[in-house]
């Protein structure tokens, strides 16, 4: 049996950063479709005094700086 021989690695390549990429105009309009089926189907919802959400909502509504309504998953729902 040969001896294995000792191989030098290359260094990595250094990652690009990540930039937003422009969007379509058909994805934005698929994006703004899900989000208001979402708030639509109750299943988004601002967070209570306490914090907690309804039992019923998986996403947490939120209003932007320019008065946009933006959503952030909070849990999956069981059925």
């Amino acid at each position: 049996m040969a001896a294995k021989t000792a191989r030098s690695r290359t260094p990595a390549k250094k990652s690009t950063p990540r930039t937003t990429a422009p969007r379509s105009a058909s994805a934005r309009a698929a994006k703004d479709a899900f989000v208001e089926g979402v708030i639509v189907r109750g299943e988004a919802a601002e967070p209570c005094k306490d914090g907690s959400l309804p039992s019923d909502a998986t996403h947490v509504k939120k209003r932007g700086p320019n008065g946009q309504t933006t959503i952030a998953r909070a849990r999956f729902k069981l059925v």
